[in-house]
């Protein structure tokens, strides 16, 4: 390509990247088609059209990507992946880059990470006073294990995130295992795993243990290995801190036993499971008092609102996210029958009440609270 070329492709794909930061986008997905090629943002967490590219630029702008992205440019026919320091005047973020050839040529998603922002605080993510208090206690126990459930991208990391910036005083060890780093802190000493050199969760988590750390986070426990480690460190005398997969807090404990712990392990170890959600918070400007089928279902709440759409949310109705969330603290007692029998009756609040609350605040509508408890 010429010199030309690849400056015109440098700023188009520099543009893109910094509109998304503009606009907080999450996410920006290049998206090829049969005759032009697609920009969306991930807002919210809703994809939005951000412009139509000519077909014949889709290959151009990839390739910028990865020379960019320290990914090889002939290497079209398989998934690739790779990172993309973004350095611009006031937007300077990390970029992790995913590349899937499809029927129509190569798709990339950037995601955009915040490496060099300070964690959100308990509030300013949407936990109310008296959960807040009962996760930074817990957390600041001498041992034991917090588990955080929830899907893909409903802020897991980011809430643990924002528990080690409260014990993050120069008086504890601090050390976080992730795939990838989302946060670089002064005072917390992070590891990337790495599948490309071998590095797994659990082996990464086995070495960070002769580091003599008091505080773990470890990003995900995904197999039996990540397991076993983070329940031995939990029961040695460290403070542990993972994320796991499953719908809903009462869930957790059957998927620590599908990965091979035994429930009295997990009994000893476990103080409080959290399970959240993201949903997308009513935009302050144009919301107005609902009137639809699902303000029944919110009624003992008081007056729900709806989304109408202005110029400050893009015409959505939506800006900005809170979570919503459910708290099984560590009061386990009785039998091991009446322990798994009475788990849900443990959780307080829970998704439900929650979202309840929010409604009921004007913060959220019926209409996402309904789609994220059902």
């Amino acid at each position: 390509m010429e010199n030309g070329g690849c400056g015109q492709m440098d700023r188009l794909l520099r543009g893109i990247v910094a509109a998304a930061i503009d606009a907080d986008a999450s996410d920006v997905h290049i998206e090829p088609r049969e005759g032009d090629s697609l920009i969306r943002f991930r807002l919210d967490g809703r994809l939005r059209q951000f412009k139509e590219l000519e077909k014949g630029l889709h290959g151009a702008l990839l390739q910028r990507l990865k020379i960019l992205s320290n990914i090889p440019v002939d290497c079209g026919q398989l998934p690739q992946d790779g990172k993309w320091a973004f350095a611009e005047t006031g937007k300077r973020r990390d970029i992790r880059v995913s590349l899937v050839p499809f029927s129509h040529g190569e798709g990339a998603v950037l995601r955009i990470l915040m490496s060099f922002a300070v964690p959100p605080s308990l509030d300013e993510l949407g936990f109310d006073e008296k959960t807040a208090a009962e996760l930074t206690a817990t957390v600041r126990g001498p041992d034991g294990l917090l588990l955080l459930t929830g899907p893909t991208g409903c802020g897991k990391s980011t809430t643990v995130h924002a528990l080690l910036a409260g014990l993050n005083d120069g008086s504890r060890k601090i050390i976080t295992v992730e795939d990838p780093v989302e946060y670089a802190v002064d005072g917390i000493s992070s590891v990337q795993v790495s599948g490309a050199h071998g590095l797994s969760f659990a082996d990464a988590l086995r070495s960070v243990l002769r580091q003599s750390p008091n505080v773990l986070f470890v990003g995900e426990i995904r197999d039996e290995g990540t397991a076993a480690v983070a329940i031995q460190a939990a029961l040695t005398g460290h403070f542990v801190c993972s994320t796991l997969h499953c719908r809903d807090a009462a869930g957790a404990i059957p998927r620590l036993r599908e990965l091979g712990i035994p429930l009295y392990l997990i009994r000893a170890v476990l103080r409080g499971v959290l399970a959240q959600r993201l949903v997308r918070c009513l935009c302050g400007h144009c919301r107005q008092p609902h009137e639809g089928k699902l303000k029944e279902l919110f009624a003992r709440t008081g007056r729900p609102f709806r989304p109408v759409g202005c110029e400050h949310c893009g015409q959505s109705g939506y800006r900005g996210q809170t979570a919503i969330y459910e708290w099984l603290p560590s009061n386990f007692s009785g039998s091991d029958e009446d322990f798994l029998k009475g788990l849900s009756n443990r959780i307080v609040p829970s998704l439900r009440d929650c979202a309840e609350r929010k409604v009921a605040a004007a913060i959220i509508s019926p209409e996402e609270a309904y789609a994220a408890i059902g």
